[in-house]
């Protein structure tokens, strides 16, 4: 093993073992004084010891899935326990370390994931677990645990796109009316901000009061993807329905949303899913219904409007314009239609 990667063996072995055991900012701290005294030294395997023993498979997985949470730390918690989950799944497959895996061993387990328990699992659900595998892979190869990512030789499969699962006018007209009864201020307020800003579910739940500017509707927000600031729109009906339901309120929180009762937590990603199918309930609605869906239906708004996709881009928060291509860029029955109209 040659120098560098010497040092960054004990280095990372170094703040692994005290991880648990001081806080984020003492951890750096030591990240930046072990670079500062390593840099004066040189290092080198000493190979005369007596024979260590040879770590399990699980122990060497182990260890591996630990610095790869420790080196993540920053990651959204969402997409960290999605890689994990990933990975373990993987290792339930193929009983092998990590760093021994080829891509034969990567193509025989995403089969078998594909197969699923009780039913097959789609094409493009097949494809999430490979990206999911592949950036942990790419993590790897750049940490110079292995050469190459395996998982790059692996085709993704191809996908059938369908239609963008979006809400009609008069289906967001119904789920108004189901906002009634004693959580009916936060529900009318929930729905509105949901449609107006297109954000993202764990983005409302980290907005808190001071950050609205009530003369423009404008938040301020760092996406919950990408890590970037960006702003979201707050239009005149959800500024007067979150208007109402927050002076309605008699708690401290902060947040925009809270439980119902004391001491009334901010609410939290399951309890915005688990409100939104309460009221589509009330109302009738027999679609499905979840937060996400309110942001396609901003997108396809904007689209139907026929704003550009790379403004529809910042305003979804898109780290990529091919994201917003592959949803937003054909044209829809609506766009169709109304260029047909036009032409008559």
């Amino acid at each position: 093993m040659d120098n560098i990667n010497i040092k960054k063996q004990v280095k990372d072995n170094i703040l692994m073992f005290v991880a648990d055991a001081v806080d984020k900012p003492t951890l750096q701290m030591l990240d930046t004084a072990i670079d500062a005294e390593f840099v004066k030294v040189e290092m080198r395997e000493i190979t005369t010891l007596p024979a260590t023993v040879e770590r399990t498979i699980d122990e060497e997985n182990k260890r591996i899935l630990n610095l790869f949470v420790f080196k993540k730390a920053d990651l959204a918690e969402g997409t960290l326990q999605a890689y994990l989950g990933a990975i373990r799944r993987l290792l339930t497959t193929v009983d092998k370390v990590l760093t021994d895996m080829d891509s034969i061993d990567i193509n025989y387990y995403l089969r078998q994931y594909e197969r699923g328990h009780e039913k097959k699992n789609q094409a493009s659900t097949v494809n999430n677990e490979r990206r999911f595998l592949s950036a942990f892979y790419t993590w790897m190869r750049l940490e110079k645990m292995v050469a190459e990512n395996p998982v790059e030789s692996i085709p993704a499969k191809k996908v059938i796109r369908k239609p963008i699962d979006h809400f009609a006018a008069q289906d967001i007209e119904r789920l108004r009316e189901g906002c009634v009864g004693k959580t009916g201020l936060r529900d009318r307020a929930l729905i509105e901000v949901l449609r107006s800003t297109g954000a993202r579910v764990g983005e409302i739940v980290e907005i808190t009061q001071d950050m609205v500017d009530w003369s423009t509707g404008d938040i301020m927000i760092i996406g919950e993807k990408g890590g970037r600031y960006r702003a979201i729109y707050l239009d005149v009906p959800a500024r007067y329905h979150l208007r109402k339901y927050l002076d309605s309120r008699t708690d401290s929180n902060p947040s925009l949303f809270v439980s119902t009762k004391a001491p009334y937590a901010t609410l939290q990603r399951d309890g915005i899913r688990a409100a939104l199918k309460v009221i589509a309930g009330r109302a009738g609605v027999t679609c499905r219904v979840y937060p996400h869906k309110m942001r396609k239906t901003l997108g396809m708004d904007l689209k139907n409007k026929g704003v550009d996709i790379g403004t529809i881009q910042e305003i979804l928060g898109h780290a990529s314009p091919a994201v917003t291509a592959e949803y937003y860029a054909e044209s829809t029955p609506n766009t169709l239609r109304g260029v047909r109209e036009r032409a008559a």
